[in-house]
């Protein structure tokens, strides 16, 4: 009997660490359990805040994905946008293109005087993405707030990317400077 319980102990143990594993590895999401993430990620200094782009899953009921924006803590939503609707029309998504092997790209939104462009690139030896926040008519962002190294999330479901993401507007003002409005370069 000893051994069977010694046994269960192991068990339960392992179980317990596992879980416990899986929890430190999970991404950083403001995101709802029943949706999935396009972009996230912790941005960098003391307030650890986070940021995210989210998606719900896709319902016959809906006509399609809705997506919404998130800034803030999970305790605290900051900012929600759209604050209401399913905000399909509301994102543009640009390819960013650079000399070399460099790449990356960009999701806009607008909500009233300002402009947020969350993005990611890489390249060689170089890896960046954060959020933007530019006044319309401004070359350059007010503020560039960077992610914490490892953690980014980024679109995993190939059939949220090619039924919605990549079917987005692309943002013309991005496309037509071929780069980003960061605030301090």
């Amino acid at each position: 009997m000893n051994r069977i319980g010694s046994l269960f102990t192991a068990s339960a143990l392992g179980l317990l660490c596992l879980h416990a594993s899986a929890q430190k590895t999970l991404a950083p999401s403001l995101c709802a359990a029943s949706e999935e993430p396009v972009f996230s990620c912790t941005l960098k200094g003391p307030a650890r805040k986070m940021v995210s782009l989210c998606a719900s899953t896709a319902s016959a009921q809906q006509g399609g994905r809705s997506f919404h924006y998130l800034y803030g803590r999970p305790s605290k939503i900051e900012l929600r946008y759209p604050a209401s609707g399913n905000g399909s029309d509301a994102f543009t998504f640009t390819r960013l293109r650079f000399a070399g092997a460099t790449g990356g790209y960009a999701h806009t939104f607008s909500n009233g005087d300002y402009k947020y462009i969350l993005y990611s690139i890489e390249g060689t030896g170089f890896k960046e993405s954060g959020l933007l926040v530019q006044r319309q008519g401004s070359l350059h962002a007010s503020r560039e707030m960077h992610c914490s190294p490892t953690t980014l999330t980024t679109v995993k479901n190939d059939e949220l990317w090619s039924d919605a993401v990549s079917k987005w507007k692309v943002d013309a003002d991005i496309e037509s400077h071929g780069s980003l409005p960061y605030a301090n370069r």
